[in-house]
């Protein structure tokens, strides 16, 4: 059961180039959920957000975000961090 990967999706008519080739089953997901993290990512949500809103881990949802080129507007950045003395 070969299958040939794929690096091109099509959401809506809009075609998007992946960032690397993927299995057909993987990308078939990706395509299904990109108009859903679009939206969230328009919302302000945060990735922790996006993830439980479509019941996935937030591991996920990062690789969806780097396949599909997407840049998140919303990061909870850690730091500046205080630093101790001894």
């Amino acid at each position: 059961m070969n299958q040939d990967p794929i690096d091109i999706i099509t959401v809506g008519d809009r075609p998007i180039r992946l960032s690397r080739p993927v299995l057909p089953h993987a990308a078939l997901r990706l395509a299904g959920v990109l108009p859903q993290l679009n939206a969230l990512n328009t919302a302000g949500k945060s990735q922790a957000d996006a993830a439980a809103a479509l019941g996935v881990s937030i591991g996920a949802v990062r690789s969806w975000i780097a396949l599909a080129g997407i840049t998140w507007s919303n990061l909870n950045r850690r730091g500046p961090y205080a630093k101790r003395n001894k």
